[in-house]
């Protein structure tokens, strides 16, 4: 399973949220790239995620992901939370599940601003939530080859593990607190009242369908060509419909058992400038996680892509390689979706989508072109329809 750490900018906040079982990230209320990533994040979500939580140079745990109501995890805290509409925040505030929607801070000069609980997540102890948490520099140190995304953790208000860097936060917390695992008690693990909380929500929801409208969110977003307004919105829409294993669209592209997006894919250097992927997920050999079969790397172009977004595609290829498959490129999957395609340039590079490699021993050598081009367009319904581009 993944797992998820989330900030705060106080530990009484934190332990206010860990009371609840629930969290919502302040949200700017206009809509922007930044807001739509964050719903990347929050469409492939799952039940059994784990969470950690951050403040002050520490990091505790451990909880984990439950759903709200038919399997939903993340969840629309008012109507039209998903949707580009103008906020009324009277309207919110009549219309929210929970409490607070909206949320006046203080902006870097002072300044008085409003922040917007978008959407809601539920989680309960898994085991506990631990009074001891551990310090970023201690976790760090405790298996530094497995913290990918933990390295490149800023102005974020959470950030995606996978299971390795998951794996290596929960045994370095469970470590911090054997004592407490084996003998825990109100002094070493804090009260987490999930099921008040999801009882409570449950009512004020009415039975109302809270899953966030993505299909909404893209028909607003399209043009008359079926071609979407950003290429953070076509992130959203494919991930949402291989999150939800939408048939067609695992069709194209496969079914996948984890999915995240905006994953560095760079040596160390300073954040602003770290290349990151847009989309990257693995699938496990059936029956046999958590051993992976096949690495998948999704490149998205909103218009249309040329030859030189191969090689684009082509670095994140060697990256993967390099950082997650012992230089085994036949277990990478490579995908270059746009809405049209220059024929002529993809034709003149398709073969810088060509790596020779070797295994075993005796040596075999192999060739790998496995780089797929997909053309996508959005439907006036929201749904995204992709499909197979032969150069």
């Amino acid at each position: 399973m993944a797992g998820y750490l989330f900030t705060f900018s106080d530990i009484e906040s934190l332990r206010e949220a860990i009371s609840r079982g629930s969290y919502s990230t302040l949200m700017s209320p206009k809509w922007g790239d930044t807001v739509a990533s964050t719903l990347g994040d929050y469409v492939t979500m799952c039940p059994g995620d784990s969470v950690y939580f951050f403040s002050n140079r520490t990091v505790y745990g451990i909880g984990e992901l439950i759903s709200l109501s038919e399997e939903t995890v993340a969840a629309e805290s008012y109507r039209g939370a998903t949707l580009k509409s103008r906020i009324d925040y009277a309207i919110i505030n009549l219309d929210s599940f929970v409490d607070n929607p909206v949320v006046e801070v203080e902006g870097r000069n002072h300044e008085k601003k409003h922040k917007v609980k978008r959407w809601t997540i539920l989680f309960k102890p898994s085991p506990y939530f631990f009074t001891t948490g551990i310090d970023m520099d201690d976790l760090l140190s405790s298996n530094p080859e497995a913290f990918k995304s933990l390295r490149v953790f800023e102005r974020r208000s959470f950030i995606k593990l996978d299971p390795e860097e998951e794996l290596a936060f929960k045994t370095a917390i469970l470590r911090r607190n054997i004592s407490a695992l084996k003998h825990p008690d109100g002094s070493n693990t804090y009260a987490c009242n999930y099921e008040s909380t999801r009882n409570t929500y449950l009512g004020r929801m009415q039975g109302r369908n809270v899953r966030p409208d993505v299909k909404g969110l893209l028909a607003s977003s399209r043009n008359s060509r079926g071609v979407l307004s950003s290429e953070m919105l076509l992130e959203v829409g494919l991930l949402n419909q291989l999150a939800i294993h939408d048939n067609d669209t695992e069709q194209v592209f496969g079914a996948w058992d984890y999915l995240s997006h905006q994953v560095s894919a760079s040596p160390m250097k300073p954040v602003q400038w770290v290349d990151r992927m847009d989309v990257f997920a693995f699938r496990y050999i059936t029956d046999n996680a958590p051993i992976i079969e096949k690495f998948g790397i999704i490149e998205l172009k909103k218009d249309t892509a040329s030859g030189n977004d191969i090689q684009q595609v082509m670095k994140y290829v060697d990256w993967v390689n390099r950082e997650y498959g012992t230089g085994d490129y036949s277990l990478i999957e490579a995908f270059l979706v746009a809405h049209d395609f220059d024929r002529e340039s993809i034709n003149r590079l398709d073969e810088t989508a060509e790596r020779q490699f070797t295994l075993g021993r005796p040596a075999r050598s192999k060739l790998w072109h496995n780089i797929t081009y997909v053309t996508y367009s959005v439907e006036a319904d929201g749904y995204i329809s992709f499909e197979i581009f032969r150069p």
